[in-house]
């Protein structure tokens, strides 16, 4: 593929011109780009930095073509970031369309905060004031924001005073510390601050350079900016006398003046000198077909963007995704809620219930639930993410359909719930994709239902039978398809499979007319999935082992349904196995202690390492493990598994009976009380509930066998 990108450079003034001509803007920035979030200290710190010479850093700019416009959604840079409850700014304008544009990808929050301080007068923040204290001040927030809260608009001025003291202190103008002399003001007599009354001993956040004692001693930083020339043939001297017209023009008093000019001069060749520096940027090309295919192209742009580091984090698909949900989402439809913040209200939610997902694996959930319903089973492509005109209408029929689709993905984790099923690390699955399968499937029989107009008892029997089929096939989903591989490094594959798989039923579900003929529908597609998975499972049942003690606790979900698909096993399963009141948690151990084997493993093998590691590989097999309690720890000691259970109430009690409890553990002799057992037969003993164990798990992916621990 042909390298997608070339190094460019222009001036900087040339660049913040075209962010914000009043002509159009030809730099824009494309919606999948988060919003602008620096602060008006970060604003004045990169100015500073740049009068002082110290490097702006390298821009990556996409170059589309001007047919693409229409079809990117973008926005333009603010003129003022609104940061209160009033909205959100004003922008500049752009041209539609220009003769030709630039996407910035990287770098928007550095020329977003230059364009605040150098764009012109009425740019800058409008915040709170408790918010301006807070940013200038140090002074925190304290309680909520009251309804009417005071709010003040500054723009960034050079203050002539500060500039003053600190060139008399320091001689020059690169050594000086531009944060003395940098400062927000209000410079809008009539709509720079909130009309409501304050009181006599309200503290102002910001200073108004109309004040009386202010007059002349505020100059706005845009002005001093545009009346640099960047002309390179233009001397000090000339510099001077254009900063004598500016300070006039500003009602500077005429002695201040005087004492300006000089340094001034020397600061206006500085920032002629800034405003002509080259400003690096990689271009990435515009699509063209002779030298990739459009998929390459796509796929390349995405790429570059998701890796970006944007503001010290990268970009997720998915982020870029929730941007473009943003844009096209309709807040009428979901109770005035905008997108991001349904996204968070269903994260929050789900948290409250112990699912710790988060707004990423939300968004690719819901994706994943709109290629279903509405995409003919196509997951979102990277085309998608770049121009925007799938995922717009996408945006719509979310928005259209969130209610229900709250409802799927919150019954779905709670039905998951109830049948001791845990999401994420330390639970029995962690693949979202697995969730989000039957996340859809649900939601098709709920959308199904809300649309027709049933009885009660009509619309719980439907119910009813649903979750039924939703029992019938949960675990063997959930664990069969983790087993079967399928969301290992062919995930998205995977997906994509199995959206089209329920999208093909999709017609068939909105035209059946009895709530009979949609449940045998959902029946049939629901078994039809589960079966897909059902001989990748059970080879993988049948093949899986581990080498080293350590490692056994990857039988910890084989073995956890295991026990729970025979009634006496899961009978026995709950006794406590404990000699003491804690109630520790249950994890793989062996039944076997791994130190008493290891002793006779060596006795036996008589120095022969060969066969000393033949005999050792049979203590980690799935035979010899089970679910115990932590506390129970026989691996680590050289006691039989009888002694451990001739301690435990149950059996000193007499209420139980060992050999009745290790029958329905398939736990033979040898297995029991090793020590009046030949090594061989401990090794038979693995071998025989080796494959007692498999088969039953076998039954179970094929649907044979079920829970009996939940009805």
């Amino acid at each position: 593929m042909a390298n997608i990108y070339e190094q460019k450079c222009e001036d900087l003034h040339i660049l913040l011109e075209r962010s914000k001509s009043g002509d159009g803007a030809t730099i824009l920035i494309p919606d999948l780009q988060r919003p602008y979030v620096w602060t008006p200290n970060q604003v004045t710190l990169l100015v500073d930095s740049i009068i002082r010479g110290w490097p702006f850093g390298t821009l990556l700019m996409w170059k589309a073509g001007p047919d693409e416009l229409q079809r990117i959604p973008h926005r333009q840079f603010w003129q003022v970031v609104d940061r209160t409850d009033e909205g959100n700014g004003t922008v500049v304008a752009r041209k539609d369309p220009p003769a030709s544009f630039h996407m910035v990808l990287d770098g928007q929050q550095r020329l977003q905060s230059l364009l605040l301080a150098l764009g012109g007068d009425g740019w800058g923040f409008k915040l709170e004031d408790r918010e301006w204290k807070q940013e200038l001040q140090d002074i925190r927030r304290r309680g909520r924001s009251p309804k009417y809260a005071h709010w003040s608009k500054g723009s960034l001025c050079f203050d002539t005073d500060g500039f003053l003291t600190e060139y008399e202190r320091v001689g020059n103008v690169q050594s000086i510390d531009y944060r003395n002399v940098l400062k927000w003001v209000i410079t809008d007599s009539v709509d720079g601050q909130s009309k409501w009354n304050r009181g006599a001993t309200y503290e102002e956040p910001l200073e108004r350079s109309a004040a009386g004692q202010n007059v002349g001693r505020f100059v706005r930083l845009s002005r001093l900016w545009a009346a640099v020339s960047p002309n390179p043939l233009i001397k000090e001297k000339q510099f001077r006398d254009e900063a004598q017209k500016l300070y006039v023009e500003n009602g500077v008093p005429t002695g201040k003046v005087d004492k300006l000019l000089a340094p001034t001069g020397e600061l206006m060749s500085t920032l002629r000198d800034v405003k002509t520096e080259k400003v690096t940027f990689l271009e990435l090309r515009e699509f063209d077909r002779d030298v990739w295919t459009e998929d390459a192209y796509n796929d390349a742009i995405v790429t570059i963007f998701t890796r970006l580091n944007t503001a010290g984090r990268t970009l997720t698909r998915q982020e870029i995704t929730l941007a473009w949900l943003k844009v096209g989402w309709k807040p009428e439809l979901t109770g005035d809620t905008p997108a991001g913040e349904c996204f968070e209200k269903l994260r929050d939610e789900l948290w409250d219930r112990g699912v710790k997902l988060d707004i990423d694996e939300l968004v690719m959930a819901a994706s994943f639930l709109w290629s279903v319903v509405c995409n003919q089973g196509q997951l979102l492509a990277n085309k998608d993410l770049l121009r925007g005109a799938t995922i717009q209408p996408m945006a719509e029929e979310l928005s259209k359909r969130w209610k229900l689709v709250r409802i799927a993905m919150m019954d779905g984790l709670d039905r998951v719930k109830e049948r001791g099923l845990k999401f994420g690390p330390g639970g029995q699955f962690d693949s979202l994709y697995s969730i989000a399968v039957l996340w859809a499937w649900l939601y098709l029989a709920t959308e199904w239902s809300a649309s027709r107009e049933m009885k009660t008892l009509d619309r719980d029997a439907f119910q009813k039978s649903i979750w039924r089929i939703f029992d019938s096939v949960a675990e063997r989903w959930l664990f069969g398809s983790s087993w079967a591989g399928r969301w290992s490094s062919k995930s998205g594959e995977s997906a994509r499979k199995y959206a089209k798989l329920l999208n093909s039923k999709v017609l068939a579900i909105a035209a059946s007319k009895t709530s009979i003929e949609v449940l045998g529908v959902l029946e049939r597609v629901a078994e039809e999935i589960v079966a897909d998975t059902a001989d990748d499972a059970t080879a993988y049942i049948n093949t899986v082992s581990v080498n080293a003690r350590g490692a056994v606790s990857a039988f910890r979900d084989l073995l956890w349904i295991w026990h729970r698909i025979d009634a006496e096993r899961w009978k026995m399963s709950q006794i406590p196995l404990r000699t003491s009141s804690k109630s520790p948690e249950c994890e793989v151990d062996h039944l076997v202690a791994y130190a008493l084997y290891d002793e006779r493993a060596k006795t036996a093998a008589a120095g022969d390492q060969s066969k000393y590691d033949a005999l050792l590989t049979a203590i980690n097999s799935l035979g010899n493990c089970s679910l115990l309690e932590k506390t129970f720890n026989i691996s680590k000691s050289k006691k039989q598994l009888k002694d451990f259970l001739d301690e435990v109430d149950e059996f000193k009690s007499g209420k139980l009976r060992i050999d009745q409890w290790a029958k329905s553990m398939h736990i033979s002799h040898p297995l029991l009380t090793p020590s009046a057992f030949a090594l061989d037969e401990i090794r038979a003993g693995f071998e025989s509930r080796d494959s007692a164990v498999r088969d039953e798990l076998v039954g179970f992916v094929q649907g044979k066998r079920r829970r009996v621990d939940v009805s």
